[in-house]
């Protein structure tokens, strides 16, 4: 993948809902529009991540109407909603098996043909190892596979456990849980010490990379043996446990990989273990640091992280929205934005395009709504960000080589050039690209030194591709002195360098 790919993410159960109410002859995956792929694939469009692709749980879906806990947000996010709306978690898997609502496996690996050999688009789906759903055929087959409870049971952790009955009676299983948040009362808590677990879940895995290009593997750090053996330390132990060391993702990739030599890992990751599960293979990790430096608007640590982090490191997936997070124009004004929006797609990795955050939506989506509440489309942001992305498929931002450079002061004691966020692309056929982003309030000024040397002794046309306007500058001056450069505040500027 190039520097320029995006990866879409859409929950398919609310896109497809949408395209059926709108139009009387969709019946399956086949009839969506080749127009909506057509689109995707001329802003850079590399893979799609299909949200809510399994058949839903239906325990799940009787627990996502029952939790009063979740209606304030089904109410934040559709203000009409109704029963009738919801649906499952798609995090509460019940089987890795393609919804019969969409058509089926057979209809799906038709629509898979038809994106890889039309439009040349992936499909990634979601694979969410460290729990499964209630009613997910495995629990009564294999209690055995879940983290049990030792009883009696304090009565204030009493809802992060699930009473189940089986041939040898009632056990007590734990809820899919991360530590830091309240149980996810529609899953159970596979355990990861057990070789058994292990070996399950790969077949798993090696059963969804039959149907999709890659995977997007939720919160995968919660089964790392460092994580995993902390969080349940004081829980009974399987009967058959791993070695001390052993780690799953390592088997589990390594025996995907045997297979399809292609298939692309994606991690869920936060914690500073983003290191750790690249060196496991996968192949991206999630990029919550920028995400979070972006949002707070801390230039300073931005320009530090971007320096080090994509110059030295590889492999993240960059974003300024996802299921998870809130939407972007609901927590930063327009310029901020803006601003945000270049340095995220014009980095050097793979971008997550959130499905709605081109079109300016506002309004979240609760995962478990079928439904979204109406919005217009915000015309000015969907036309900067189509701007953006064309042009950064046309430029050196594609191909070139990535280079964080300093700004310097524009004259003595002006300290504003520590506003400036700058990075220089340039590919073999000596193309530039300069990516410039005054990330502050305040109007600023600085000066770059761009050391290539096919500057020197040449006048050079600079055209800001963001605004194009042109400017006529020296190769001496900007390779020995320093290109000028003045921006207002959040005001951002890609600059494409052609000799005269």
């Amino acid at each position: 993948m190039n520097n320029t790919d995006l990866i879409y993410e859409v929950d398919i159960r609310e896109l497809f809902n949408r395209f059926k109410s709108n139009i009387n002859s969709i019946k399956t995956l086949n009839d969506i529009p080749d127009n909506f792929f057509i689109e995707l694939k001329k802003i850079g469009v590399k893979y799609i991540w299909l949200i809510g692709m399994y058949e839903q749980s239906l325990t799940g879906k009787k627990l996502a109407f029952q939790l009063q806990e979740l209606h304030g947000r089904y109410s934040e996010c559709l203000s009409d909603w109704t029963e009738k709306d919801i649906a499952s978690s798609p995090y509460a898997i019940k089987k890795y098996e393609i919804a019969k609502g969409f058509g089926g496996k057979k209809v799906f690996n038709t629509f898979r043909k038809k994106l890889r050999d039309k439009f040349d688009i992936g499909i990634i789906l979601d694979f969410v190892p460290n729990h499964v759903a209630l009613d997910n055929p495995i629990v009564g087959k294999n209690p055995g596979y879940f983290v049990k409870v030792n009883e009696p049971i304090p009565p204030e952790r009493v809802e992060n456990y699930f009473k189940h009955t089986g041939i040898k009676g009632e056990i007590f299983l734990a809820h899919g849980k991360d530590p830091f948040f309240p149980a996810w009362k529609d899953t159970l808590q596979l355990d990861y010490r057990s070789k058994s677990v292990h070996k399950y879940m790969i077949k798993e895995l090696l059963k969804i990379s039959e149907l999709c290009d890659g995977v997007r593997c939720d919160m995968s750090m919660l089964l790392l043996s460092e994580v995993f053996n902390v969080n349940w330390k004081d829980y009974p132990l399987p009967g058959d446990i791993v070695p001390s060391g052993k780690e799953f993702w390592y088997d589990a990739i390594l025996s995907v990989r045997k297979v399809n030599p292609d298939f692309l890992f994606i991690a869920e990751v936060y914690w500073d273990k983003e290191k750790t599960m690249l060196d496991l293979g996968f192949d991206y990790v999630y990029d919550k640091k920028l995400y979070d430096c972006l949002t707070q608007y801390n230039c300073p640590r931005l320009r530090e992280y971007i320096q080090h982090t994509f110059t030295f490191e590889k492999g993240r997936l960059v974003f300024l929205e996802n299921h998870d997070e809130q939407r972007v124009t609901s927590i930063l004004t327009r310029d901020k934005h803006y601003a945000c929006a270049v340095l995220s797609y014009t980095l050097p990795s793979v971008k997550l395009l959130h499905e709605g955050q081109m079109e300016g939506r506002k309004i979240p989506h609760a995962i478990q709504l079928t439904r979204i509440q109406p919005e217009k489309i915000d015309v000015e942001i969907h036309q900067f960000y189509k701007k953006l992305f064309e042009l950064a498929q046309n430029s050196a931002i594609r191909d070139g080589y990535f280079k964080a450079l300093i700004p310097l002061a524009a004259w003595e004691r002006s300290p504003s050039y520590q506003n400036f966020i700058i990075y220089l692309y340039e590919n073999d056929k000596l193309e530039k690209d300069l990516v410039v982003v005054n990330f502050s309030g305040y109007q600023s000024q600085c000066r770059v030194k761009i050391e290539s040397f096919d500057l020197i002794g040449n006048e050079f046309l600079i055209e800001d591709r963001m605004s194009d306007q042109k400017y006529q500058r020296s190769g001496d001056e900007m390779f020995y002195e320093g290109l000028f450069l003045e921006l207002m505040p959040y005001q951002s500027q890609i600059f494409q360098f052609k000799k005269i």
